[in-house]
C-alpha cells in the first residue's frame, strides 16, 4: 500500500460514495474502485460493504490508522520544508465567511511580503464545522472563538468584540442603547443553536423574560443582515461585522443594555501537532494587527 491509497480510502470513507470521492480526488471512478479492491485483497478483508456502501468494522479501524499516517506524513513534510526552505509550505486556515472578508486582506498582504511562496488555503465555514475540521486535522489554524479544550488546543486571544442588536433602519426606535425587552413582540432572525451567536441570542432573550419569536433560523450573518435590511426582524450582530458593512444605512446597531455582551476572537491550533515557522509568524502578524 502507498500514501495515495490511504488518501483514496480516507476520502471515500468521508463521502461514502464512489462517484463523489472520485470527483474529489480528480480520478476516474473505475480507477478508484480498482485501487480500493486491490487494497482489500492485500489486507484480506473488505474495507467497505457494497450494498449499502459503508465502512466495515475492519474498515473503521483501517481508516483511523490511515488518517494518523497521513497526518504524521504531513507533519514530517512540514518539518522537512522548514529545514530545506521555510517559505515553500502550505497552510490551511479556517474562518467564518464574514471574518475572512474583513480581516484577511490586510493580514495576507503583510504575510505574503515575508512568505511570498507560501500556499494559503482558506476554509470558510461556521464555528461548529471549523471545530470538526480542526479535530480531524483538516485545517492548521482556526480564527474563531477560543476552543473549549485547553489540554489539546492552544487559543491565543487576538481581539474582543461587542455583540450588538441590529434592527431595520426604518423602525422607529429612539433610545441610544437597546433594551432587549422592547423587542419581545418583534420577529427575530437567529443563527442556529450550534453557533455562538445563536446560542447567546436565545439566552439573552430568556434572561430578558421572553422566548424570541423566530422569523427565520439560518447559518450565516450575511443572510441575517439581508433579512434585517429588508425589515423582516432584529438580530444579534458582531461589532466587527457591523463596522465593515459597505451599505450599513439599512440597519441600525445598538449596544445592549444590562448585559453588554462581547466575545473573544482567537487563533486556535492543536498543541500536539508541529506548527511550522510560517504559521507561527502568521499568528504574530494577527496579534500585531489587532
Amino acid at each position: 500500500m502507498n500514501l495515495n491509497q490511504l488518501k483514496y480510502i480516507t476520502i471515500t470513507a468521508e463521502e461514502l460514495n464512489i462517484s463523489k470521492a472520485a470527483e474529489k480526488l480528480y480520478i476516474s471512478q473505475p480507477s478508484l474502485s480498482k485501487s480500493i479492491k486491490m487494497l482489500e485483497e492485500e489486507l484480506g478483508t473488505e474495507i467497505f460493504t457494497r450494498k449499502p456502501f459503508q465502512l466495515t468494522y475492519a474498515g473503521e479501524i483501517f481508516v483511523k490508522w490511515a488518517n494518523q499516517v497521513l497526518a504524521s506524513h504531513k507533519q514530517l513534510s512540514q518539518r522537512i520544508s522548514d529545514i530545506v526552505n521555510e517559505k515553500e509550505i502550505k497552510l490551511t486556515i479556517g474562518m467564518s465567511p464574514y471574518r475572512s472578508t474583513f480581516l484577511l486582506p490586510e493580514i495576507v498582504a503583510k504575510f505574503k511580503e515575508e512568505y511570498p511562496d507560501c500556499n494559503l488555503t482558506l476554509e470558510e465555514h461556521p464555528t461548529d464545522i471549523l471545530h470538526k475540521m480542526l479535530d480531524e486535522e483538516k485545517i492548521d489554524l482556526m480564527i474563531d472563538i477560543p476552543y473549549g479544550d485547553p489540554s489539546n488546543y492552544e487559543s491565543i486571544v487576538i481581539a474582543k468584540e461587542k455583540i450588538l442588536l441590529g434592527i431595520p433602519s426604518n423602525w422607529p426606535y429612539q433610545k441610544t442603547t437597546a433594551d432587549i425587552k422592547d423587542f419581545s413582540d418583534k420577529p427575530f432572525i437567529m443563527l442556529t443553536e450550534r453557533q455562538f451567536l445563536g446560542k447567546l441570542g436565545r439566552k439573552l432573550c430568556i434572561k430578558s423574560g421572553f422566548s424570541p419569536k423566530i422569523f427565520m433560523e439560518c447559518h450565516n450573518l450575511e443572510t441575517v443582515y439581508s433579512m434585517i435590511k429588508h425589515g423582516f426582524g432584529v438580530s444579534f450582530i458582531p461589532e466587527m461585522f457591523a463596522k465593515n458593512l459597505a451599505d450599513n444605512d439599512k440597519m441600525k446597531c445598538f449596544e445592549i443594555e444590562n448585559f453588554k455582551p462581547e466575545r473573544e476572537i482567537a487563533v486556535v491550533y492543536n498543541k500536539n501537532n508541529y506548527l511550522p515557522k510560517p504559521a507561527k509568524r502568521l499568528i504574530e502578524i494577527l496579534k500585531e494587527t489587532f
